[in-house]
């Protein structure tokens, strides 16, 4: 048979069988640092993103959640689900979060019997049941890795498959990732040597590596480096 002639069967059967259709470009969150957005575009929405990075030095994932929130809270609303009550509003206020737009849950301060990590996830199942929030970050930096591996695959997915029907951003700061092919993007920090100004730190030179970014399972890893400006530079 006539290629042409199959083809107008076909066409005259399904109408939209040769239609092409363009992916749809993902939407991310710029992170406010120029070496990550240029390098994956920032934080994408519909997804589960893990910013990993040791408590042993000053990796700068915490200044890389300052920085972030500052840049979602200026068109979202936002939620920072604090596992371990460490975030100082004055810091991050300091930063360019517009405190007005952020919902900072403080896990551990209330009277429900959980423990800090138990209570993080249900909080953040509850942010997520909402749909009110454009970001929804969940630090888990302080809480120790033995309980963090505990975690069941199953939850990690769970939060990836309702997060990906959002027009939301969900991010989980730790030590090291969890939730493996669950995540849309996995990065992870670690330290360079800091600058200082005779006795005073006056920048970070934190090294990030993008261990997995959506669309493309990187072979080898990208190292970006970049530096962070204290507050009291």
């Amino acid at each position: 048979m006539n290629r042409a002639v199959l083809k107008a069967q076909i066409e005259e059967a399904i109408p939209s069988a040769f239609t092409v259709h363009k992916r749809q470009q993902q939407q991310c969150i710029p992170t406010g640092i120029t070496q990550i957005d240029n390098a994956v575009q920032g934080i994408p929405l519909r997804a589960l993103t893990e910013i990993c990075g040791s408590n042993m030095a000053s990796s700068g994932k915490t200044s890389l959640l300052i920085s972030l929130l500052a840049q979602a809270s200026r068109n979202h609303f936002c939620a920072l689900v604090d596992a371990s009550d460490s975030f100082d509003p004055c810091t991050g206020q300091a930063a360019g979060i517009h405190l007005p737009r952020l919902l900072w849950v403080r896990c551990g301060k209330s009277k429900v019997k959980l423990r800090p990590l138990e209570q993080a996830f249900k909080v953040a199942d509850i942010l997520l049941q909402s749909s009110g929030f454009g970001l929804i970050a969940v630090d888990l930096s302080s809480i120790p890795e033995r309980f963090v591996r505990g975690i069941p695959i199953s939850s990690w997915f769970r939060f990836s498959r309702v997060i990906e029907k959002q027009s939301a951003a969900l991010v989980f700061i730790e030590q090291e990732p969890h939730a493996t092919s669950c995540a849309g993007l996995v990065l992870r920090l670690t330290n360079e040597p800091a600058t200082f100004s005779g006795n005073l730190l006056t920048k970070f030179n934190p090294k990030i590596e993008v261990v997995r970014a959506q669309g493309k399972k990187p072979v080898r890893s990208e190292n970006l480096g970049f530096s962070l400006q204290t507050q009291w530079a």
